[in-house]
């Protein structure tokens, strides 16, 4: 058995606590989300909360993106674990987010966001799993 929880953790952080609250309702049915406000968790807590999962999901808006307690949390989280994801919903300077982060138009549809979401956690999830294998292999 794995020791880890191989359903993705998903944070949301957008403009306002009950438009994150509203779409991590709408994402729990393929993922563990949480809406993140800015004083919810510590580097610590986060990372460990993290490291509990096989992966994990940080989702800004064009609102949040440009909060540098934000990209510091995700990039300490990328550094941290090796699969660890940003999605930034919105125009971005990429280099200030982790690499592996995927940019979205603003434009975007929220379906269109939680489709590419459920689509890349699953992705992942393959890749983690052949990564697993092709490790265990290797160790014999």
């Amino acid at each position: 058995m794995t020791p880890f929880n191989s359903t993705p953790l998903i944070w949301v952080a957008f403009g306002t606590n009950a438009e994150s609250e509203s779409f991590a309702e709408r994402i729990r049915d393929f993922s563990e989300a949480h809406a993140l406000a800015d004083a919810d968790v510590s580097d610590a807590e986060f990372v460990h909360a993290n490291a509990k999962h096989q992966s994990a999901w940080l989702i800004v808006d064009e609102e949040m993106q440009g909060n540098s307690s934000f990209k510091a949390l995700a990039k300490r989280a990328a550094e941290a674990h090796e699969y660890f994801r940003c999605m930034v919903i919105g125009e971005a300077d990429m280099q200030a987010w982790p690499p592996n982060s995927i940019t979205l138009s603003s434009d975007a549809l929220s379906t269109e966001v939680i489709d590419r979401l459920r689509s890349e956690s699953h992705v992942l999830r393959i890749a983690i799993s052949r990564n697993r294998h092709m490790r265990r292999l290797q160790s014999r």
